[in-house]
């Protein structure tokens, strides 16, 4: 083999070398981002079902014991005004013409057998996730809990859990029908990654996990 053809042969090996590089290094970036984002969604999913199971049981996390509690269970995410993350607990029933009576004087209402809210909470930063569910408040957020830090709380009144749209969990038969009379606790969490995000590679630098109970 002459020294042309050695030399023509390095620099193709070289040319393969490189664009092989533009391949391999953005698809082993993307495993170990990938690879860290499960490990996350398996921890809030352990935290949502922990928290969603507490509530579940009565526990009012407007309080500040109960928010301290659950800033110290999800202790590695920040449960904070201006963290990355953000935990929404709700109280979901089914309206009913029982329920319409006794709001409004008639069996009969807008929101009649449709899951309305009866409380939301969240702890964190409320500014950055909202429930897909809705907000049930009139301007779609919530308001700060009077004294206790990083929480945001809003109780729907009978009124408007039979009137409003803005009460009616939407989209929530889709992931459970509730009969007459049955009220049901979801907790659910957002962390945004955007530490383990890769641009156009990895998608959007959030984990979302969901308890219902």
């Amino acid at each position: 083999m002459t020294q042309l053809a050695r030399r023509r042969q390095h620099g193709a090996s070289v040319l393969e070398f490189t664009l092989s590089l533009s391949v391999l290094v953005p698809l082993l970036i993307g495993t170990f981002v990938f690879g860290f984002r499960l490990v996350r969604a398996q921890q809030t999913d352990q935290i949502t079902r922990d928290l969603a199971h507490m509530y579940s049981r009565g526990l009012s996390f407007t309080t500040t014991g109960a928010t301290t509690e659950a800033q110290t269970l999800a202790g590695q995410f920040g449960l904070t005004a201006t963290g990355q993350s953000v935990v929404i607990f709700s109280t979901i029933q089914l309206e009913t013409a029982a329920a319409c009576l006794s709001a409004t004087g008639n069996s009969s209402c807008p929101n009649l057998n449709k899951p309305v809210f009866v409380q939301q909470v969240a702890i964190g930063n409320a500014s950055a996730n909202g429930s897909p569910f809705g907000t049930p408040t009139s301007n779609g957020s919530l308001p700060a809990t009077t004294g206790v830090t990083n929480n945001y709380s809003t109780t729907v009144s009978a009124t408007a859990q039979a009137n409003s749209s803005w009460a009616v969990a939407n989209t929530f038969n889709s992931v459970l029908a509730l009969n007459s009379g049955e009220v049901t606790y979801m907790c659910e969490m957002f962390n945004n990654t955007p530490s383990l995000n890769v641009a156009g590679l990895t998608g959007a630098p959030q984990v979302y996990s969901r308890a219902i109970f």
